[in-house]
């Protein structure tokens, strides 16, 4: 019924939630109802169990697809903060400043009154109430009598009224008690005891008597209930889980004896608090509680938003009362109502007040849905101030306001104001295209008669700049000798001695004579750069014609004192009398770098100094990645030539040189340079640079043997036998692959000797000293020996008969 009344015949097969989702939808998209039944009807074909929220989807193509997609985030998104809007109070959306849409709201609406019994569980079973038993509570057969002696009789007696109706108290007798109420029976037992001479009582109930009684109808678990001879129909109802989401809660009657004897309105519990139900149950009673049958939905600017139960002849004004009354966003003067017209269609009805802000009077009847929009027109005599100034946002419209009534003086603006040019956007009618009015700041403000000084309008907003907006690179650069060199913001009156400061000053190195200023000057679209020197000392000490007043992107050059140079420092390691880290003096050679620091120790092995530099290193390392480079382009046009012939020894050959490129690649240089410590006039007069270092290591007693040898390793150093040849019989001889012709020694101070010139295997070896045996590269083309070898004719002709008889025969066999 519900899904019926609130979107209409045409999709009641759906639940109230889906139905909703289809009209959002419908009316997002511009959709007719024949439209949405095709497209609903596609998706049931491709799958019997669609969920329009999203679920298992499957639609006919894939429009339909992205269509279903937005439907699914649109409609999530619209509940999620539906859902966020509903659940806040109505004073916090207003201070938000959130307006309530009412058709955003209706798939959010819940039946006020059932989230009371949210928390219960439906129980078959209420035991006794233990609260104080009220005067008028009618005394039955089952209840238990508390009766308490004291005087001459000391004893307490718990009696049952039994099925006569009697309770029989000992020494005195029975007495009738059943139907009087509680106030009638304490009269009557305390006369009776209080008769015999020297006994006090009193009497009181003990555990009260439980009744059966039935409830039926809409509840969540109708049945049979044992119940407190003291429950209500309020209380059988929570028993009973509360009535479902069909069930009345205006209109629950109460049946004794197949005769109605009340009809409780829940609604007067749930609005004021007030139990009015006033019958108290008796065994065999019977709850009805039966479908509701009118209802109607109120939506948006009211306190709460909900379906509502009706009574008859309900008006508007009673119906917006259920829902706590219209907020103060609410705009009354026209308020729609959604209706179902003969179960023939529905009819949208706006009701207009006959006074501006009451409600209208008008009858609610059975499917309503009351729409109660909020007030658009929302700061009507606003105007807004914003920008560079202290207090902005908005301020009372008042007849006759002007510029400077909402900027009285200039305490009400920020620091860097532009004055020249401010502004007012105004929304005119009847368009209300937004209209640009500029003004002079500085003029309205100390002028308050001057035409700048404009008279404003409701919804005017005043936008003061900030100097930036319009001067966005005012800036001065400063480089050179001062502490922290970089841009700077140009004040107002900025000198150079000040620049110079907010650099945090001079340097060290800093001339005291020579600064220079690079200033750009436009002359229409020519633009010249002069050059401007100053006394950097006179600046400083104030000198008008030094300290000179800066202009936008004017460049200041503090130079450096002539002859200045950065220390330079050189490290000496390893065996120098005095090692350590030394600064080089001007023109100061090695061998005088040598002899400062006390010469070399005793223990000092000369042949195997290194002395590195950082140039050196870096310009090795450039040259290194050219190499490699190079060497990549190399691979590439070899790895396509060796592909055409297959040769294995060529992918061998392929695979090396990617080995060596891969090694090349993650080497490291070091910047050695190769000089002969052993001999003072190879060394004395050679220039050393920032960075250098010279390692002196201790005496060597050992030589290697490197490479394509049986056994590559370091050996002690023989006097005896100094010969290479000597050093790789040691290691075991070449191996088959040695390239024996291509052997070298690396000396230990870096130098390289090779076989061009001399027989490599006599060459007489110095501890530190490293004979390597490099790998032999060969590379054979099998297919070229086989056509020098081999009558090429009748070889090929063999070949191909005999690759033909084997193909044939393959063929054959599969």
């Amino acid at each position: 019924m519900l899904a019926v009344f609130l979107c209409g015949t045409a999709f009641s097969q759906y639940s109230v939630q889906d139905s909703l989702l289809i009209r959002q939808y419908m009316k997002q998209k511009g959709m007719s109802e024949a439209e949405m039944k095709t497209m609903l009807k596609t998706y049931q074909k491709r799958d019997a169990n669609t969920d329009l929220r999203g679920k298992n989807l499957q639609v006919a193509d894939t429009a339909d697809t992205a269509a279903v997609a937005r439907l699914k985030a649109d409609t999530l998104n619209a509940r999620l903060k539906a859902d966020t809007m509903a659940k806040a109070s109505i004073y916090e959306n207003i201070i938000k400043n959130k307006m309530l849409d009412p058709d955003s709201l209706l798939k959010t609406l819940t039946i006020f009154g059932l989230d009371v019994f949210a928390g219960t569980k439906p129980s078959t079973f209420a035991p006794a109430d233990y609260s104080a038993t009220p005067a008028d509570y009618v005394v039955g057969s089952g209840d238990e009598i508390v009766v308490l002696l004291w005087g001459r009789i000391n004893e307490e007696y718990r009696l049952k009224v039994d099925r006569n109706g009697s309770v029989n108290i000992p020494r005195i007798g029975p007495i009738a008690v059943a139907g009087l109420p509680f106030n009638a029976l304490q009269k009557t037992i305390l006369d009776r005891v209080q008769s015999v001479e020297g006994v006090q009582a009193t009497v009181s109930m003990g555990e009260l008597r439980s009744i059966g009684i039935f409830i039926v109808g809409e509840v969540k678990s109708p049945g049979f209930y044992t119940v407190s001879g003291l429950s209500n129909v309020t209380n059988a109802l929570f028993a009973a889980g509360g009535p479902t989401r069909r069930g009345s809660l205006r209109h629950i009657q109460l049946k004794r004896n197949g005769s109605a004897v009340a009809t409780i309105d829940f609604y007067d519990f749930l609005l004021s608090g007030k139990d009015n139900t006033g019958f108290r149950l008796k065994s065999g009673d019977v709850i009805l509680v039966p479908i509701v049958k009118d209802m109607a939905a109120i939506a948006g600017n009211v306190r709460r938003s909900a379906l509502y139960e009706l009574k008859a002849n309900t008006s508007l004004k009673d119906a917006l009362s259920l829902a706590g009354g219209v907020s103060p966003a609410a705009w009354v003067n026209r308020i729609q109502v959604e209706r179902f017209k003969d179960n023939q269609f529905q009819v949208v009805l706006d009701l207009t007040s006959e006074k501006p802000g009451t409600i209208p009077d008008f009858e609610v009847s059975d499917g309503d849905i009351i729409k109660v929009f909020p007030v658009v027109e929302k700061d009507k005599n606003a105007i807004y101030l914003s920008g560079n100034v202290r207090r902005p946002g908005k301020y009372e419209y008042k007849e006759g306001v002007k510029v400077s009534d909402i900027l009285p003086d200039f305490t009400a603006l920020l620091p860097e104001t532009y004055f020249d040019y401010a502004l007012i956007l105004r929304q005119e009618p009847p368009t209300f295209l937004n209209r640009l009015v500029s003004f002079n700041l500085k003029t309205a403000m100390e002028d308050h008669a001057s035409p700048e000084n404009i008279a404003l309008q409701p919804r005017d907003e005043v936008i003061v700049y900030a100097r930036d907006y319009f001067e966005p690179d005012r800036t001065v650069a400063i480089d050179g000798a001062v502490t922290n060199p970089g841009r700077e913001k140009l004040l107002e009156n900025m000198k150079v001695r000040d620049l110079i400061i907010k650099a945090g000053g001079l340097t060290d190195e800093a001339s005291p004579q020579h600064g220079e200023i690079y200033r750009r000057t436009y002359n229409g679209e020519i633009v010249t750069t002069d050059k401007i020197n100053f006394c950097v000392s006179c600046a400083l000490a104030g000198d008008s014609s030094n300290n000179i007043a800066l202009k936008k992107s004017d460049r200041v050059y503090i130079r450096t004192k002539k002859g200045w140079q950065d220390e330079r420092r050189v490290v000496l390691k390893g065996e120098f009398v005095f090692p350590g880290e030394y600064v080089i003096l001007e023109k100061e050679t090695l061998g005088h770098l040598i002899e400062r620091a006390g010469g070399f120790t005793s223990e000092a092995y000369l042949p195997a100094a290194i002395v590195t530099r950082t140039s050196v290193q870096k310009l090795e390392q450039k040259r290194n990645d050219e190499y490699v480079s190079r060497l990549e382009g190399d691979v590439v046009k070899l790895s396509a030539d060796l592909a055409s012939k297959g040769s294995a020894d060529a992918q061998a050959l392929l695979q090396q040189q990617m080995a060596l490129m891969t090694k090349l690649r993650s080497q490291e240089s070091i910047g050695r340079i190769v000089i002969d410590l052993t001999n003072p006039a190879k060394y004395d007069n050679f220039n050393i640079e920032d960075g250098d270092s010279v390692f002196v290591p201790k005496q060597m007693g050992t030589v290697s043997v490197l490479g394509e040898v049986f056994n590559p390793a370091t050996f002690r150093f023989d006097n005896a036998n100094m010969k290479a040849k000597y050093y790789v019989e040691m290691a075991g001889g070449f191996k088959e692959n040695a390239a024996q012709k291509n052997v070298y020694v690396f000396k230990a101070n870096g130098s390289i000797i090779t076989n061009r010139n001399v027989n490599i295997m006599e060459v007489s070896l110095a501890p530190g000293d490293v004979v390597v045996v490099p790998q032999k590269i060969e590379y054979t083309n099998n297919f070229k020996i086989f056509m020098d070898t081999v009558d090429a004719i009748f070889k090929i002709g063999s070949v191909i008969s005999i690759i033909v008889t084997v193909l044939i025969l393959a063929h054959s066999l599969k």
